[in-house]
């Protein structure tokens, strides 16, 4: 869904006198789809698997545990949109996602829960597996941009709308969306009762729910969220990302 597809629908909801405010909140994000019946290649847009990484690279690790491959992004196979992500590159994501019995076991709001690769030209790539060989399932993801607006009253000051407008305006959301995986937008999860954007300078880069066929269960089955610096992204710098799950 495009901006102007998104003021049509506005216009003719339960929420259209609020239509002014929806504009100047409103922000682009990129639905991720996945395609299980696709097959992952080298350098490619996925899920779980295993990570492609320049040849020869180490796989990361925190503490003596090697953290887990959560995905990579090629920005290249995004649709040109009007936001802030590179137009080439890919982006490595991992998770330090372990039981908390173990050792070094960190959660998802502490430093150093996500760590990233970002890899401007992907050249001289190879499929390197974990440590542990735990390579598990993957997905190859496709990209539909869209429009979005605030999860809740939490994410925005001056919050106008009404409790007896709640139903319409999460009806409007929720079709904006695809797919409950997504890039930039707003933040969205289950449980939390408050922004988790870490601060003004931030901005959502990826929300993803939990899923049962790649392993993947944020707390009990919730959300996992992660951000950057807006700064940061300009300068395609994702050495600091910072997350939250609920």
């Amino acid at each position: 869904m495009n901006r102007n597809e998104f003021l049509k629908m506005i216009e003719q909801s339960e929420i259209a006198d609020h239509k002014e405010y929806l504009c100047q909140v409103l922000r682009p994000a990129i639905d991720i789809l996945k395609n299980k019946d696709a097959e992952p290649r080298l350098g490619g847009s996925r899920f779980g698997g295993a990570s492609d990484l320049p040849a020869g690279s180490e796989w990361p690790s925190y503490g003596m545990k090697p953290y887990r491959f959560l995905g990579q992004i090629n920005f290249s196979e995004i649709p040109s949109i009007e936001a802030s992500l590179p137009s080439k590159g890919l982006l490595s994501l991992f998770v330090a996602d372990d039981n908390p019995d173990d050792g070094d076991y960190l959660e998802a709001f502490e430093d150093g829960y996500i760590h990233a690769i970002y890899i401007p030209d992907s050249v001289n790539l190879e499929t390197i597996c974990p440590p542990n060989s735990d390579i598990g399932k993957a997905a190859v993801i496709e990209f539909s941009p869209t429009v979005d607006i605030p999860y809740d009253e939490y994410q925005l000051r001056d919050w106008p709308f009404k409790e007896d407008q709640s139903d319409s305006y999460s009806e409007v959301r929720d079709s904006l969306h695809k797919s409950s995986d997504y890039l930039l937008g707003y933040p969205s999860h289950y449980t939390l009762a408050y922004n988790p954007t870490p601060g003004a300078d931030w901005i959502s880069l990826l929300t993803i729910d939990s899923d049962d066929d790649l392993e993947w269960c944020w707390h009990d089955g919730d959300k996992l969220m992660i951000f950057i610096e807006k700064e940061r992204l300009k300068n395609l710098d994702f050495t600091k990302l910072k997350a939250d799950a609920g």
